[in-house]
């Protein structure tokens, strides 16, 4: 039960950030726009740990097929809904550009992760996630540096 309640915690704090991100206006300054690139970072370091969260209780046996299925899918949707915002954001200069393509690229890498989790978990491949997810916690590391370095 605690394992939920870890999931459930993490969504709910999840849902919280990218609510926040999706309230960010158009960016007329390279600071404004780093501003938006840290909060879309943090949100989507906490998509990526609400899937980590359930993939380790997934792991131990403490969730059913049918919970961890929906928790991914939702972490997934999360984690897309942020880099939506994000990505429709003008970059106001060339140096916004190479903020963009750094956080871009680790944006991919967690949605092309949480994906492969999201689709193990529905073909009953529970007890994999955790092999499935190694890569998770490297993408996760990445989200909370860039949010530290781009929030500086």
């Amino acid at each position: 039960m605690t394992g939920r309640r870890e999931a459930v915690c993490g969504v709910s704090a999840l849902l919280a950030v990218v609510l926040m991100a999706g309230c960010a206006g158009s960016s007329r300054t390279d600071e404004d726009y780093r501003s938006k690139a840290a909060n879309t970072a943090e949100a989507a370091a906490s998509a990526v740990n609400t899937a980590l969260i359930g993939v380790r209780a997934a792991g131990r046996d403490k969730v059913t097929g049918p919970y961890i299925s929906t928790l991914l899918s939702e972490a997934e949707s999360d984690l897309l809904a942020a880099q939506d915002t994000f990505e429709s954001r003008q970059p106001p200069s060339e140096r916004a550009d190479a903020v963009r393509e750094r956080l871009g690229r680790v944006l991919d890498e967690a949605a092309d992760a949480l994906a492969d989790l999201r689709i193990a978990a529905r073909r009953g491949q529970v007890r994999d996630l955790p092999a499935t997810a190694e890569a998770l916690p490297g993408v996760a590391e990445r989200l909370d540096r860039l949010e530290k370095e781009l929030s500086a």
